[in-house]
């Protein structure tokens, strides 16, 4: 039996890692909004998902919850629901804003969203490869 790993592995985990940290880095800005600045948080609420009347406690509260998710996800920790949750929230926020696609509100920014949601998807499909710098290993 060989007990060599493949030589793309290395590749693999390093890739893997990098998705991890950088989509972490992006998500840490977004939650850290929702302290600094709140009614950002209310605004887009009401503006992209026409949710109104959620105040700012309670955009603070879903950033407390928000970055104890992040920071298991960082970790690796609970994959299938951390890379679940993320996937998904950036899902919905990356569709949320669809009219920012289409003309003539075109805004180039947001197609940032795209790719980093391909990273999202890549990361939950690969999670069970994504080994290296976790907790639990």
């Amino acid at each position: 039996m060989n007990e060599n790993p493949p030589p793309y592995q290395d590749k693999l985990e390093l890739s893997l890692f990098l998705f991890r940290i950088t989509i972490f880095t992006v998500m840490l800005a977004w939650t850290i909004d929702k302290f600094t600045n709140p009614g950002h948080g209310v605004r887009i609420l009401e503006g992209f998902y026409k949710i109104g009347g959620v105040g700012e406690t309670v955009i603070m509260i879903m950033g407390a919850v928000e970055l104890v998710i992040i920071l298991a996800f960082l970790a690796g920790m609970w994959k299938k629901y951390t890379y679940g949750f993320v996937m998904i929230l950036h899902g919905l926020t990356t569709f949320a804003s669809w009219s920012a696609y289409v003309p003539p509100d075109v805004s180039l920014t947001f197609f940032a969203a795209w790719p980093m949601l391909a990273a999202c998807i890549s990361l939950y499909l690969l999670r069970d490869l994504d080994v290296k710098f976790v907790l639990g290993r």
